[in-house]
């Protein structure tokens, strides 16, 4: 088994697959500020990481100045069958969005002109009714392209195992970490193995 590729195969996967197809709000580096500014905002492709998340801005490699909104690729467990010659493995991908309300221009209304146009952008309301929606929209947007996938970069996914799915929660309970918002997917995979080495000098 080689647990780093296959972390790999998934996160490429994920850059390939899945990111291209989700467009979120990305946190401003200033987005703590008190002049209003931090509602301003980018909107972008999440970025995947693996195993753990980046602590800061700082730990993002260029050109990315953000490590949210991002997918972070875990596996939980796996398994490597010495007589079926076969491995599996359990991922949990860890999804993330930054999301503190309605910024102006989210919002298009109509224009004397015809047609329409976007509110102010320094126009802001914040709120817990839309933030959770992206992450959980990005939670289905993983779960139709997992249901869809022929491979995962060459890992298959294990259709004998439900794809399960669910909110971030500490000890039980969902914590409040607005505005950043967080839900998960977990799925089984696996892939059939080499012949070993030591056997091909009896081929």
């Amino acid at each position: 088994m080689a647990v780093v590729q296959d972390v790999q195969c998934v996160m490429d996967w994920l850059a390939d697959e899945v990111c291209p197809k989700v467009t979120l709000k990305a946190v401003p580096e200033d987005w703590r500020d008190e002049d209003g500014s931090r509602y301003d905002y980018q909107l972008v492709h999440p970025v995947v990481h693996g195993m753990y998340w980046p602590t800061g801005p700082q730990m993002v490699a260029p050109p990315y100045l953000f490590s949210h909104p991002g997918v972070l690729v875990q596996v939980t467990d796996g398994e490597d069958s010495i007589a079926e010659r076969t491995e599996s493995l359990t991922v949990r991908l860890h999804l993330s969005a930054w999301n503190p309300g309605l910024h102006g221009r989210d919002v298009w209304e109509p224009s004397p002109d015809g047609g329409f146009v976007r509110r102010e952008a320094d126009e802001f309301a914040p709120s817990y009714d839309d933030g959770w929606r992206d992450a959980w929209s990005f939670v289905d947007v993983v779960v139709r392209e997992l249901r869809n996938a022929r491979d995962v970069h060459g890992l298959a996914v294990d259709r004998s195992q439900p794809v399960r799915f669910g909110p971030y929660s500490e000890q039980g309970s969902i914590p409040d970490l607005y505005p950043f918002w967080f839900a998960w997917v977990e799925v089984a995979l696996y892939r059939g193995q080499a012949s070993p080495t030591f056997l091909q000098d009896y081929l």
